[in-house]
């Protein structure tokens, strides 16, 4: 949204309307990672849908995922992703941008399923997107929660530059445990570089998303911790030798383990060259252990026994900080979605108790899908889940080329925007008044970096003054 203002006066009206070249324009990405699950089943999910079969992995569509775990082909009513979308973040609320997936079975028998919900469900073709990329696993074996990583990412929001994988020395022969003489990273892990969609690509707006699903297992058994310590070392390497030493990256997905002292968190978090941020835990206190009841605020596993912080979204100083000129987390944005701390220690998110979604949605798709019902949807979908933050990466500012008067039309034309980026033109009478009770006038999407708005009788005898301002889809 803009703010400056500067007054036209046209006939017998004064108007004013954005200076939008001498403000900083920014866009919400909201970021999800999500272990699904996909790859082995239903036996720690919701039992009482009795038409999940719970001794096989489940095919296309994922119950709760992409609509309701009873209806699993009703994607018009939409199910935990498209909830993402319902809830305010520091009032916000958005369809997810970005979706980096754990425990994926392949692109076409799970991931295709996913873009297809969504797309159905906003009613846009092509709005979701997927990484071509098939990443690979240790051994080829999808049945015990070895599944790929994959991305999913919404087209109208930010551009997949590149699905880069981030493999072991000597490639994927050596996924694997550390006990067996492998480098500990189990499952290929995927590294997605992208940009706002709709603008040039610069050294501002690029940022990088790597995605892991590091080896579970107890921290008390030597090749766990190893194992994660490996993989962790892979990734800090090459974030050191082949980015920036100020790109902005995120680090998301599957950690599988909530301990704060293990190797691999120090050496994700250790200072220099792109050093790592944990949200929950900035400054890297090696003694904090969020795999209990003391902290129920940050669990993500189970949902269905709340008893681990497995999913994390890991950032390098510049993102978590909001240093000016590229991805930013906004402050107070980043939690597991459908968990709040009111879903007790080792107990469903699905209960009367859990209010974390209370008052927090809003119907922002075809339909709104309540809080209970989002509870119901998360443990179908998974037993994990999903974390979830906002972020603001920089757009250029568009700049007012012409302003002119149609009789009683307002009509304004636009430069420099965002290609295929929409905007909206409120009137408003009161400056003082939220946005939200603005009069929204016409509505345009920009070609070739250029937008015409005409507004039909805007500058009627029935709005003798008033202020204008652009408002970014």
């Amino acid at each position: 949204m803009k703010a400056l203002l500067f007054p036209v006066c046209l006939g017998m009206v004064i108007l004013a309307l954005p200076v939008d070249h001498l403000s900083a324009q920014t866009r919400i990405v909201r970021v999800v990672t999500y272990n699904i699950e996909a790859d082995i089943g239903v036996t720690n999910k919701q039992p009482a849908f009795t038409n999940i079969t719970a001794t096989a992995a489940e095919g296309p569509p994922l119950p709760g995922l992409i609509a309701p775990p009873t209806a699993t082909n009703n994607f018009a009513a939409g199910g935990a992703l498209e909830g993402i979308g319902e809830e305010l973040l520091n009032g916000h609320a958005q369809p997810l941008d970005i979706l980096a997936l754990e425990e994926t079975s392949s692109n076409p028998a799970t991931v295709a399923p996913i873009v297809n919900g969504l797309n159905t469900f906003y009613g846009v073709a092509g709005m979701y997107s997927n990484s071509a990329y098939q990443a690979t696993e240790n051994g080829g074996d999808i049945g015990d929660g070895n599944g790929p990583n994959a991305m999913v990412y919404n087209t109208k929001t930010v551009q997949l530059l590149a699905s880069v994988p981030i493999d072991p020395p000597g490639g994927t022969s050596q996924l694997g445990g550390v006990s067996s003489g492998d480098s500990g990273e189990y499952r290929e892990v995927m590294r997605y570089q992208f940009a706002p969609a709709g603008v040039a690509t610069n050294a501002g707006n690029v940022f990088y998303v790597y995605v892991s699903h590091y080896k579970s297992g107890s921290s008390s058994t030597a090749n766990n911790t190893n194992s994660r310590a490996g993989e962790a070392f892979i990734i800090r390497s090459n974030m050191m030798t082949t980015l920036p030493p100020t790109a902005r990256i995120l680090h998301v997905g599957d950690f599988n383990t909530g301990l704060a002292s293990e190797k691999m968190f120090v050496t994700l978090t250790a200072p220099g060259t792109n050093q790592l941020i944990d949200p929950l835990n900035p400054a890297a206190s090696l003694t904090t252990n969020f795999d209990g009841s003391a902290v129920p605020a940050n669990l993500t596993e189970e949902d269905t026994y709340l008893e681990y912080r497995d999913d994390y979204q890991m950032m390098t100083t510049n993102v978590y900080q909001a240093a000016v000129g590229g991805l930013a987390l906004i402050p107070g944005t980043y939690h597991p979605f459908g968990n709040n701390g009111t879903t007790a220690y080792e107990t469903s998110v699905n209960s009367g108790a859990d209010t974390a979604l209370n008052s927090r949605l809003v119907t922002n798709g075809p339909v709104f899908i309540s809080a209970a019902q989002l509870l119901v949807d998360l443990t179908g979908a998974s037993d994990h889940l999903p974390i979830v933050a906002d972020y603001t990466i920089p757009l250029p500012a568009p700049v007012i080329s012409s302003v002119s008067r149609a009789g009683s039309n307002l009509v304004v034309s636009l430069a420099n925007c965002a290609t295929n980026g929409s905007l909206t033109l409120l009137l408003g009478t009161n400056l003082a008044q939220p946005f939200t009770n603005w009069t929204a006038l016409a509505t345009g999407t920009a070609t070739s970096g250029s937008l015409a708005f005409t507004a039909t009788n805007a500058l009627s005898t029935a709005n003798p003054g008033g202020f204008f301002i652009f408002q970014e889809k």
